[in-house]
């Protein structure tokens, strides 16, 4: 346990360090830090930069002039993105990116020294290693916080800062540390639980034996044996016990300061209490029996002055997965007369062809893969009829489909405890009903454009984004997902140890010039219950059924 909690809390000092570095660098940087105000100046914002570089090792193989184009491009990448969604990436983005960019530009292989960090392909470190090598591996690595920044998909996702052999993905479960009140000690809570805990003001209905009967005209409650999870004598403090009779208040130490008798009335009935405070018990007698059916309640605070032993005390269990990553590989190779002809014939350059459409499908392949899983992992679904009879404005079931949605929403917060519905994944002839929609019920970003990928499509109802997906997704099929704000609460799990890095081969005999692009990501359901942090619902389009005669 011990050892799972400092595991924990380095994640969390890794993030928050990874996080701030890339604030440094492309957001901090892009204002005065004198004044806060956006730097609009070529100059002042170079400048800007050339000190963010500065406080940063890992730029230090690289030429001014290459660091400066890298941050550059991400400032720009988190411009447009605050545009889009309204906010900055999330800190456990950032910071994952940072670990991302900080593997790629530490990378060394196995040395004599007996230094660690060998590659998984000891030949990438060698492509790499010259000045050459060191200046296209900085390109790649510009690419990754722009890459991430438009992954539709990371919306669902949780990204961490992955190390390159395996990473810890944890869970932290609140647990009551005592026997006190409503919990026993070890009763996991959590922002759905409902109890008295904490607070020392407790209320409880008298036990069964001693409720009304029609006949009883003596009602005792004692704290040492009545409460269910404590079996010892709770100190009451003096004023702050009442008797409640059908759940109205009847009487209260407090109007006879605190002494040890209260009285007061119900039905024109006389109700007597005697107070033990110390020992934490009260016996009511009514002048004559309360009727079959009453109910009695008493309420006092804990006197934690006389007894502070009673505080009752939070305790945190930890459970943890260990997640490995996964190759991604692509290879393409032309011979160098195709290549002489292809420049020569057609002017194109057939090696930057090959590298364009290998970093494509790589990408492309990543961001429906996240999806694909997501897909699969989700059971619970429903379906919502949009059938519109002759005559009718479908748009009349809009209010149908928003209540629809909340309860959906519902659903995903009751499974997850930590977040309802966040987003949906729309399927082309789903996402074409939402667009009809219109203002204010959806809401597109500023000069939207349908593309054939994943990409983000606008705001539902004012809460929910919606990605089209012309893939994966069912064309009639809403994928909803909860996103809490925690870098744990996500149905998926994703991450670079090393981004997408090109490894050119060297041209032997054959004349075949030979390019692999490499990388090793993780991407998987979170292995606590990331099922529950997804609902599809789908739309059908079906006349109803007239009712039999």
């Amino acid at each position: 346990m011990a050892d799972k909690r400092s595991n924990f809390n380095k994640r969390i000092e890794a993030i928050h360090l990874g996080a701030q570095a890339m604030r440094n660098l492309c957001i901090e940087s892009q204002f005065d830090s004198q004044t806060g105000m956006f730097l609009t100046d070529d100059n002042s914002r170079g400048a800007a930069i050339l000190s963010a570089i500065a406080n940063e090792p890992m730029f230090e193989s690289v030429s001014q002039e290459t660091a400066v184009g890298i941050v550059s491009g991400m400032q720009s990448a988190v411009r447009e993105y605050e545009k889009t969604y309204g906010h900055l990436p999330s800190d456990e983005l950032m910071a994952s990116a940072h670990a991302t960019m900080r593997n790629m530009m530490t990378l060394e292989g196995a040395k004599r020294d007996g230094s660690t960090g060998a590659m998984m392909l000891e030949s990438i470190n060698q492509s790499l290693s010259t000045s050459e090598g060191v200046e296209i591996r900085a390109k790649m690595v510009g690419l990754v916080l722009p890459v991430l920044l438009e992954t539709a998909t990371l919306d669902a996702v949780t990204m961490i800062p992955a190390g390159a052999n395996e990473v810890e993905i944890f869970k932290v479960y609140r647990r009551t540390g005592s026997n006190f009140g409503d919990f026993a000690a070890g009763t996991e809570i959590d922002q759905a639980t409902v109890g008295q805990y904490s607070s020392m003001r407790q209320r409880y209905k008298f036990v069964a034996e001693q409720q009304p009967d029609g006949t009883k005209t003596t009602h005792v409650f004692d704290s040492k044996t009545d409460l269910q999870h404590t079996k010892f004598e709770i100190p009451f403090t003096k004023t702050s016990v009442s008797l409640f009779i059908n759940h109205k208040r009847v009487a209260r130490d407090l109007d006879s300061n605190g002494s040890q008798i209260m009285t007061g009335t119900h039905n024109g009935m006389v109700i007597n209490c005697q107070i033990d405070h110390a020992k934490g018990k009260v016996t009511v007698t009514p002048t004559s029996a309360l009727s079959a059916g009453t109910i009695l309640h008493i309420e006092f605070e804990v006197d934690i002055e006389r007894r502070p032993d009673l505080i009752p005390t939070i305790d945190h269990d930890m459970d943890s997965r260990t997640l490995r990553p996964r190759q991604n590989a692509i290879a393409a190779d032309a011979t160098i007369q195709a290549m002489f002809t292809m420049q020569r014939e057609f002017g194109q350059d057939l090696k930057s062809l090959q590298m364009s459409h290998m970093r494509n499908t790589l990408a492309s392949e990543k961001a429906t893969r996240h999806l694909v899983d997501m897909d699969f992992a989700c059971t619970r679904e429903e379906t919502f009829n949009i059938y519109v009879a002759a005559g009718e404005d479908w748009r009349l079931h809009r209010e149908r489909l928003n209540e629809v949605l909340l309860n959906v929403s519902t659903k995903i917060l009751q499974a997850t405890r930590t977040t309802g519905m966040t987003g949906i994944f729309a399927g082309t002839g789903a996402s074409t009903i939402l667009k009809s929609l219109g203002a204010p019920y959806f809401v597109a970003p500023a000069n939207y454009q349908q593309k054939n990928a994943i990409h983000y499509a606008g705001k539902l109802f004012g809460m929910w984004k919606v990605f089209e997906c012309p893939v994966v997704i069912g064309t009639n099929d809403m994928l909803c997902y909860g996103r809490g704000s925690s870098h744990s609460e996500a149905g998926y799990v994703a991450g670079d140890a090393i981004a997408a890095t090109m490894y050119t081969h060297p041209i032997g005999k054959g004349l075949v010039a030979s390019n692999t692009l490499y990388e090793l990501a993780y991407g998987e359901i979170h292995p606590f219950d990331g099922e529950n942090y997804f609902y599809r619902v789908k739309l059908i389009d079906e006349a109803p059924v007239a009712a039999a005669a």
